[in-house]
């Protein structure tokens, strides 16, 4: 199995965050890693994508021009190739030179209103007709929760949310894999009354993936740099 994570970095231009991506990738021994809401200008990238994981290729979502969502991988490890970009969303094949598995991989990075949200179900859904025997995990901040559980803390109502949530996997099949590690992964930064903690990052798989790999776990890091 591919050692992968993806991460909500809030920014690369500082070169502590920069780092962080890079101790995050030595501590886990990760091949490849989906970095969300980058706000590094176009201009930027070639040279902030020099400052980390030396020897690594990269692929820069090319549907936003804020740049929401890279790609990063080890070449020495595994191969990528980019099935579809989307706004919200990058369907790829990863394929493990050691194994000589692969696996389809979606990173998903949900938009934070309701209704435009719905675009990345849909997208997730209209991918499912093309996974056939396919593993497939899709990974990623989905900006929404799956039932009260998942938030703790003052919150405004999630039922819309949370509906669209529970059809979408209803949909798709895909089903989390066991997690260990921290139980809610973003929180707001305040302290007291104020203080909200949610459940809005994970990985997901479909059955092939779950036959393949039958003990892979999901590991929810405490936040670092950012606040997932």
């Amino acid at each position: 199995m591919i050692p992968l994570a993806c991460w909500n970095v809030q920014g690369l231009n500082r070169r502590d965050h920069q780092m962080a991506v890079c101790d995050l990738v030595r501590e886990f021994h990760l091949q490849f890693i989906g970095l969300l809401e980058t706000r590094v200008a176009s201009h930027n990238i070639t040279r902030i994508q020099s400052c980390m994981l030396s020897g690594w290729k990269w692929f820069v979502d090319p549907v936003r021009p804020d740049n929401r969502i890279w790609l990063a991988w080890d070449t020495s490890e595994v191969t990528m190739h980019v099935l579809v970009a989307h706004e919200q969303c990058i369907h790829c094949r990863v394929h493990h030179l050691r194994s000589h598995t692969h696996s389809l991989v979606t990173i998903a990075y949900g938009v934070n209103d309701v209704y435009p949200r719905r675009e990345l179900g849909t997208q997730l859904v209209d991918f499912l007709d093309g996974v056939g025997d396919d593993p497939w995990i899709v990974l990623g901040d989905f900006s929404t929760v799956l039932d009260a559980s998942e938030v703790c803390g003052s919150s405004s109502d999630y039922n819309t949310a949370m509906g669209d949530f529970g059809s979408f996997l209803i949909d798709t099949g895909l089903v989390a894999l066991p997690s260990r590690g921290a139980i809610f992964t973003w929180h707001n930064c305040s302290d007291g009354s104020r203080s909200l903690w949610k459940k809005l990052d994970r990985m997901l798989v479909n059955d092939r993936w779950l036959l393949q790999w039958p003990h892979a776990t999901c590991f929810n890091a405490s936040p670092r740099t950012s606040d997932h």
